[in-house]
């Protein structure tokens, strides 16, 4: 009985492996590429989601936990909130856990009220409070004061961290200062503030950068990746951070400061960083300088700049087409007299990362992604 049994239960094992094995050569026969992922294969994902030239990022820790970086601007019919929520439902998440705004423009902050109505907001992190809004930013702050009145809230400086599990969130700048001290690994003399040119007293004007200086910014590593992001931080205060010393090190992949404008993204900053991948979240007419694509053509380490919106003002120096998210600039869709918006379809650039260092970068407009292994 035990024999007959024991050739029984044999018959079929191998007729699993039997099968099993048929199963591999259909795969392969059809090309499908089987890979296996390493032992600890759980995903940071990042989404750099169109918001038209605001921010809005969104971060997801492989257990779960969700930070959004910004909210993008009110108006267009919740445009910036229903794109985000996109998002978010790609990624599982029905809540955000900390909504990092990183100042009170309303290109960054706007768009959370709208957001508050789609998906519950567990914590808000910030700055604080803003000197130097004007009246109209006053009043879109004091509605954004309310909702976060509503949630737990953490004011954080530059040292302070975002308790996000298995994820290490380290703040770098807010409120106008910086580190004092170099990150962990960092420290070297930074070649770059040799010839440092300052931006003019009238660069912090309210016209200008008052409250973009006083951006939120943080390095988020998992494992051996690293990324930063830095809000509307401006040239000046890249100075404070990385000179003398390079307070950072550097990262693997770097989310453009300030859409890409002109007032950041100075030497100083990128050289250091040494990024393989750059992707900036610009609008077709709002960020995306020439001056900044020129900067990053220069970074010898960057392999691709990827952009979540063709640039018109940068013509011929945008990346090839492949590695823009959004080619349509709008301009088809307003009546005469108004600025193009852009509210129709709209597609992401997504950051899925590993705790060995290697991402990869897709576009999800094509399809196209691009792996990097590990940093040497």
């Amino acid at each position: 009985m035990y024999m007959a049994r024991s050739s029984t239960v044999f018959s079929h094992r191998l007729g699993s492996i039997f099968q099993l094995r048929l199963v591999v050569l259909l795969f392969v026969a059809a090309g499908v590429a089987l890979s296996a992922q390493p032992i600890g294969s759980a995903l940071l994902e990042i989404y750099v989601i169109d918001v038209e030239g605001g921010e809005a990022t969104l971060f997801v820790s492989p257990t779960g936990e969700s930070m959004l970086v910004d909210a993008g601007w009110p108006g267009y019919s919740g445009r910036d909130a229903a794109r985000i929520v996109a998002a978010a439902n790609e990624a599982g998440v029905t809540a955000i856990d900390y909504l990092l705004v990183t100042h009170f423009h309303t290109d960054h902050m706007g768009g959370s009220l709208p957001l508050a109505e789609r998906l519950p907001i567990h914590h808000f992190v910030d700055h604080g409070s803003s000197p130097d809004l004007g009246e109209r930013g006053q009043s879109a702050f004091d509605r954004y004061a309310d909702l976060r009145a509503r949630s737990e809230h953490l004011e954080v400086e530059p040292g302070d961290t975002v308790p996000i599990t298995g994820l290490d969130v380290r703040i770098i700048a807010s409120g106008g200062q910086v580190l004092s001290a170099p990150l962990p690994g960092a420290g070297d003399p930074n070649p770059a503030c040799d010839n440092f040119l300052f931006h003019g007293e009238n660069i912090t004007s309210r016209g200008g950068d008052a409250e973009d200086q006083l951006s939120v910014s943080a390095v988020v590593a998992y494992g051996q990746f690293r990324t930063i992001i830095m809000g509307d931080l401006t040239w000046n205060k890249e100075h404070a951070l990385m000179c003398p010393t390079d307070k950072i090190g550097s990262v693997d992949a770097y989310l453009v400061s300030h859409h890409g404008a002109h007032t950041s993204g100075s030497e100083a900053l990128v050289y250091p960083l040494e990024p393989r991948a750059a992707i900036m979240n610009n609008g077709p007419r709002k960020g995306g300088a020439g001056q900044t694509f020129e900067i990053l053509s220069t970074v010898e380490s960057l392999e691709h700049l990827w952009q979540n919106h063709y640039a018109v003002e940068a013509g011929e120096l945008n990346s090839p087409d492949r590695f823009i998210a959004n080619l349509n600039d709008g301009s088809d869709e307003v009546t005469a007299g108004e600025p193009p918006a852009h509210v129709g379809v709209s597609h992401w650039i997504k950051l899925s990362a590993l705790s060995d260092g290697s991402f990869t970068v897709t576009n999800s407009r094509n399809g196209l992604s691009h792996d990097y292994p590990p940093a040497r």
